[in-house]
């Protein structure tokens, strides 16, 4: 018998009773479909929350191990990664940064100082004071030797040990005419001249002469354009070449010397450039001249002779050894300053800077002083 028919035979109270069971039933049934879907939610969900704090634990044991590796390398000084280290990579990187550490430079060049450093005193009159042992990297004795100093033409040095290490030995003899740019640069700035002159034609060697003994601005000027082109661009040499030497505190704006608020260094910066191109065999030729006579010219044919007046001026002065080569500097605000290097009788090489003199002269007595007493 088909349900229609079954019903049409049931009472009023039948009927009723039929109804509310199949809206019993029904409602059982809309129940069953949201707990099953509430359970599939509450898996999905609970795959999905257990995926992401799988991810998030990960990450924190990357992140960990990777502070630990941080630390390790901070105890240690050896640089750690999170794969094979080698042991001969390590030891080599262990001791340069042990030598940076002691040193306080990251470049090739620095001194350090000792328990047997010493405060510069005496009859030295340079506000500022540096004396180094170049043979042993140590740093003798002191005054103000960190602080900022304008570097007048003690710049010259970082001119000329950049310029040489961009120009090639074969390159030395090559001619090179004297510019009304490089002329008027210097004159502009006040700076010494080299004894050249406009339009006379000198060989590159000539330009590093004229740059260092009469201390030539117009040589420094021209030597700059040789190298790099242009003086702006000679100068971003230097200040690279400064980084890399890792100098603590210099910066220069022209090759001359020049006085300018953004141009500036320290006895020890300007020691640490002597320290470098001391090393640098035709640098060290230059600045240990103290008389040259350079190539024949279109304008002198003889050539013209030029002197390192700091060299010829202490050269008889008992400094207890023999000096070796020096690099003077004046501007008002610099006041008399140099840097000079000494052999003593021991056989130790020095290198001296002072700045702030009263006078050119009291200037290299007070490298003679400085010599006598702390060089052995």
């Amino acid at each position: 018998m088909s349900n229609y028919r079954r019903r049409s035979t049931m009472s009023y109270e039948e009927r009723r009773v039929y109804r509310r069971r199949k809206r019993l039933i029904r409602r059982i049934q809309v129940y069953a479909e949201i707990a099953f879907i509430s359970i599939a939610i509450f898996v999905v969900g609970s795959f999905i929350v257990s995926h992401i704090k799988g991810n998030n634990k990960t990450m924190t044991v990357a992140a960990e191990e990777k502070a630990a590796a941080k630390e390790k390398k901070e105890e240690t000084g050896l640089k750690v990664s999170s794969g094979d280290v080698d042991p001969d990579a390590a030891k080599e990187d262990a001791s340069a940064e042990e030598a940076e550490e002691v040193s306080g430079s990251v470049g090739a060049y620095s001194a350090k100082e000792t328990g047997d450093t010493v405060q510069i005193s005496g009859d030295v009159v340079s506000e500022y004071a540096i004396l180094i042992n170049n043979s042993t990297k140590e740093i003798v004795g002191e005054r103000n030797a960190d602080e900022r100093i304008v570097p007048a033409s003690m710049t010259k040095v970082m001119t000329v040990l950049v310029a040489s290490k961009h120009i090639s030995p074969d390159k030395l003899d090559d001619k090179v005419t004297m510019s009304h740019e490089a002329v008027d640069y210097s004159y502009a700035g006040e700076g010494s001249t080299s004894g050249f002159v406009e339009e006379e034609e000198m060989t590159v060697r000539d330009l590093f002469y004229g740059t260092i003994l009469p201390s030539g601005g117009d040589a420094a000027a021209q030597l700059a354009m040789y190298v790099a082109g242009d003086i702006d661009s000679f100068v971003d040499m230097m200040n690279e070449e400064a980084k890399n030497m890792g100098l603590k505190d210099s910066h220069f704006t022209n090759p001359v010397g020049f006085h300018a608020d953004d141009h500036y260094s320290t006895p020890y910066d300007i020691s640490i450039i002597m320290m470098a191109a001391l090393d640098d065999e035709f640098c060290r030729e230059v600045l240990t001249t103290k008389v040259y006579n350079s190539t024949a010219t279109n304008v002198n044919p003889e050539g013209i002779t030029i002197s390192n007046w700091f060299l010829r001026r202490i050269e008889d002065k008992d400094i207890g050894g023999t000096i070796l080569g020096a690099k003077t500097g004046y501007v008002d605000e610099s006041g008399s300053c140099a840097v000079s290097s000494m052999t003593s009788e021991s056989g130790a090489e020095y290198i001296c800077c002072t700045a702030k003199s009263t006078s050119s002269w009291r200037c290299i007595d007070d490298h003679v002083a400085i010599y006598k007493a702390y060089a052995k």
